[in-house]
């Protein structure tokens, strides 16, 4: 449950963040590269009503073979193990993709990587409430979440 829980915080926070940046800099980046704005009247709830135009296919489709390459090879690296694909090892630390670019934990004891845990998996519940809150403000509104924000 706790590999999920911080897959999940790690997502809501990504997307808490995407939400108003999209709105943002989706105009001026459709205006450089000469294409269709996806986004009526700047509001990223049009995305979610108009889900099956196949303008925002190529996006969806990326982000779904993104997100499962990942998931794929963590199943294979437990699979390796000898572990089913939902079973981790008692030893193995929740979340862990041993990917730490800016290397934040490689160096941290386990009582403070668990605490570093925690305190992701508090500001990814945060960013889901942000994110469930920006989304009705938009249904609500009609004006766009960066708009309230400015």
């Amino acid at each position: 449950l706790r590999h999920a829980e911080l897959k999940h915080a790690r997502l809501a926070m990504l997307a808490a963040v995407a939400v108003p940046m999209q709105e943002l800099l989706h105009p001026q980046i459709c205006s450089a590269l000469a294409c269709r704005d996806l986004l009526p009247d700047g509001l990223s709830t049009g995305l979610v009503e108009r889900f099956p135009d196949p303008a925002i296919a190529p996006s969806l489709a990326f982000a779904l073979v993104v997100m499962a390459a990942a998931e794929i090879q963590d199943i294979a690296k437990r699979m390796n193990q000898g572990l089913g694909f939902n079973e981790w090892a008692v030893d193995s630390v929740a979340g862990d993709m041993a990917w730490d670019p800016l290397r934040i934990a490689t160096n941290l004891p386990a009582t403070e990587k668990f605490e570093l845990q925690e305190a992701e998996i508090l500001n990814g519940r945060l960013a889901m409430l942000a994110l469930a809150g920006s989304v009705t403000f938009e249904m609500l509104s009609g004006l766009p979440v960066i708009s309230a924000l400015a």
